[in-house]
């Protein structure tokens, strides 16, 4: 049986900041072949994109570890870069790899996590043995999420932060992007896995306000239908606290809120 391989992602930066030794130590002695790196903290520069497209590749590791105390999890910067490495794993991978969230100074709260890391493992450093409940839960196969949309992300600093959607399964009659924190500020339909060159929208609407879970979210739709090989593009400009993703809304009202 070959070796499982684990990236650690270790969080903790600054004075007073635990060293990653011991854990690394720990993960190496229960049998992964260990590799990592510290995050990089530059968010205008979206350097989580680079760490994203290193994870998704075809031979990327088998278990992604996030390592942090309870104030890295709740950086919003972390928050959101992780959760959006997160979803490129979803998208780009055909086996995505396991996500454990091993927290330093505690266990954390599921239900306060980003949506795109709500399913990861979560496992206690500080408990006996935390590295053997590691190996044990990430053992079976991970469960893909089933969300009734797909999205992927590609970022860049020269050209911003792009969504991709679409319908998970089946075809959508148009469809909506929104951000609260952020806004649209260039969309386009075209064949899903890369931005077109030309793009024609249907019936588009630009920065519609929409009031969901009690937060205000700006917008752009179009009606254009979107099929399996399809796929909608929106451009956001800042980083956003949540984003919904549904149909046009003059088809469909129903939207999810991923929340960061």
């Amino acid at each position: 049986m070959a070796q499982k391989t684990l990236w650690l992602t270790w969080l903790p930066a600054g004075d007073g900041a635990p060293p990653p030794q011991p854990i690394v130590q720990a993960l190496h002695q229960t049998g992964f072949a260990v590799q990592g790196a510290p995050w990089i903290d530059a968010p205008a520069d979206f350097a989580w994109a680079e760490l994203g497209k290193q994870l998704a590749a075809d031979q990327g590791p088998n278990v992604w570890v996030l390592a942090g105390r309870t104030q890295d999890f709740a950086n919003p910067d972390h928050r959101f870069g992780t959760a959006m490495i997160a979803a490129l794993l979803t998208a780009d991978r055909k086996q995505p790899p396991h996500i454990v969230l091993l927290s330093l100074d505690g266990p954390l709260d599921q239900a306060t996590l980003p949506t795109l890391l709500q399913n990861a493992i979560l496992v206690d450093a500080k408990a006996a043995g935390f590295a053997a409940k590691v190996l044990i839960a990430t053992t079976p196969p991970p469960v893909r999420p089933k969300e009734p949309f797909r999205m992927r992300v590609s970022a860049h600093k020269m050209f911003g932060l792009w969504l991709e959607v679409g319908p998970a399964t089946g075809s959508w009659q148009g469809a909506m992007v929104g951000a609260a924190g952020a806004k649209p500020d260039n969309h386009a339909v075209g064949p899903r896995g890369g931005l077109p060159e030309r793009t024609e929208l249907h019936y588009k609407l630009e920065g519609l306000e929409l009031e969901v879970g009690g937060a205000t979210f700006v917008a752009n739709a179009v009606q254009n239908p979107i099929g399996p090989e399809d796929a909608y593009y929106v451009r956001l400009q800042g980083r956003p606290s949540a984003v919904l993703i549904g149909q046009h809304p003059d088809v469909d009202a129903e939207v999810s809120v991923l929340r960061f």
